[in-house]
């Protein structure tokens, strides 16, 4: 028989000993019933928390604060201390988990897909893939790469929830294909910390278009991996503390918010208030996140307002302050609280349409235009030099590209990216060019990032009048491009009069 190591000696207390405790360090407990009701069915322990703020602290000169810094309490409680004003505390805060579960496993949901989504378009398997993450590392260049340690202790975690998971569709695919589940059904099985952990290992550009696509941005307008990351780490944190019961009433919570370097930079920004000590590890910060999150979720739904407005009617009704809570006094006067906000709606459909279509970066793009013509070609230059001539024509002939506005162009976050079918032979092709051309010259008022989506549209859907696919099945423009001649796909666009189908960018929805 083991003995505990521990030096606590506290004794067991029945009910009728922890009321006449409580009545003795001065709180009113009411009726001996129903004291013992309310003990019974929350716990002396479980409801301490509530009741620690009004037990009494020293008097001066006696000191408030011990060797730690910690704050000093008294086992007596101060005047007026009730068991039903704790118990009202107890409710109101089980109405607080319980709401702010919904709104987390809305948010959770929504980042489900956009990992999974994010990923699936490099491969299938990309979890399983830590080379598409970019998650190799060699000490010694002549060595083979090996994933990193913390990939290795992710792929443990995750692969401990994919073989407990017993969901009909887990099933299906397990019987179907094997034990090994796609990320888009993989990222279903995950834990919320299992996913933020993905999240984490993404390849650096994923991570940045996700954070910008959710405008959450550093000082210069990229998307903060960084901030997005404590976010999800932050509503794992609180999520955990929802689900197994724990207060978030006057909770300091250990997950610290990190302001974006954008709300940083400017203190009139709606989240500028995440920087202030106090709100970044309480309550209102983390509804300040989710009501952004959700900003960009559901737009049209008005639930973390509607449950700040609650917390306000019942500290009002309860008796307990905002500031407890983390809230300003001027919070109201932010415009994020009102019901009819909106964020801008390009950065997530520009978000979307790089889900849409292979795209490359500025940077990249420039690279693959390796039919760049360089000035002077017959100059005799070092290898350096040429080189150098060769980045120049490439950044001249992309220019031209924007310039001319025959390119479609995706900008996120401070970073312009490109659909790759548009380029063919190290150049762009000049029937797409030409189309691209005409629309944008008809639509040259138009909101680039919906110009971008209305261009994407007619390149990618199928055309009725257009010759059929070797199935016999309709053909898109873009697949129509990449299988014919310039010369054939021409004419098949003419005669079919699909130019006529383009849908007009100010009669889009963003």
């Amino acid at each position: 028989m083991s003995t505990p190591d521990s030096t606590y000696a506290k004794p067991f207390l029945t009910i009728p000993e922890q009321i006449q405790r409580l009545r003795t360090r001065g709180m009113d407990c009411g009726t001996e019933t129903f004291a013992a009701g309310v003990l019974e069915r929350y716990g002396y322990y479980r409801l301490s928390g509530y009741w620690h703020l009004y037990r009494a602290r020293p008097e001066p000169p006696a000191d408030r604060f011990d060797k730690d810094g910690r704050e000093i309490r008294l086992d007596s409680f101060m005047p007026e201390t009730s068991l039903a004003h704790v118990v009202a505390l107890y409710e109101f805060d089980h109405e607080l988990r319980t709401r702010l579960s919904d709104f987390i496993s809305m948010v959770e949901t929504s980042f489900r897909f956009h990992i999974g989504h994010r990923l699936g378009r490099a491969d299938r398997f990309a979890h399983r893939r830590p080379d598409d993450l970019g998650a190799l590392r060699s000490a010694d260049p002549s060595e083979s790469p090996e994933p990193t340690t913390a990939y290795r202790e992710w792929l443990e975690e995750y692969d401990r929830h994919e073989k407990r998971a017993r969901g009909d569709f887990v099933v299906h695919f397990r019987e179907t294909y094997g034990p090994h589940l796609p990320i888009w059904v993989a990222t279903e099985v995950m834990s919320f910390g299992v996913l933020s952990g993905l999240y984490d290992l993404m390849p650096q550009g994923d991570q940045e278009i996700l954070a910008a696509r959710f405008q959450i941005c550093t000082a210069d307008g990229s998307g903060d991996r960084g901030a997005l990351s404590n976010w999800l780490n932050n509503i794992r944190n609180v999520r955990n503390i929802c689900a197994h019961y724990g207060r978030l009433w006057n909770r300091t919570f250990d997950v610290v918010i990190d302001a974006p370097g954008q709300t940083r930079a400017d203190p009139s920004h709606l989240l500028a208030s995440l920087a202030d000590k106090g709100v970044d590890n309480k309550l209102y910060g983390v509804l300040l996140i989710l009501r952004h999150l959700m900003l960009s979720i559901a737009p049209e739904r008005s639930d973390v307002v509607d449950f700040a407005d609650f917390i306000e009617a019942r500290s009002q009704e309860i008796g307990f302050s905002m500031l407890q809570l983390g809230f300003p006094d001027d919070w109201r006067s932010s415009p994020v609280w009102d019901r009819g906000f909106a964020l801008d709606t390009s950065p997530m459909l520009a978000a979307s349409l790089l889900d849409r279509a292979e795209c490359r970066t500025a940077a990249e793009t420039r690279a693959s235009l390796t039919g760049a013509e360089v000035i002077d070609a017959g100059y005799d230059r070092t290898p350096e030099q040429a080189a150098r001539a060769m980045k120049a024509a490439q950044r001249s002939l992309l220019r031209a590209y924007r310039k001319y506005q025959v390119v479609i162009e995706v900008e996120l976050g401070k970073t312009r990216h490109y659909p790759a079918f548009q380029f063919r032979d190290g150049k762009i092709i000049d029937a797409l060019a030409e189309i691209n051309r005409m629309f944008a010259t008809t639509y040259a008022d138009t909101d680039p990032t919906l110009l971008a989506s209305a261009l994407l549209d007619w390149w990618q859907t199928s055309h009725s009048g257009l010759p059929k696919g070797p199935d016999g099945s309709d053909r898109s423009p873009a697949d129509l491009l990449h299988s014919v001649s310039e010369r054939d796909f021409t004419a098949a666009v003419e005669e079919a009069g699909a130019m006529s189908s383009f849908v007009a960018p100010s009669r889009m929805s963003s």
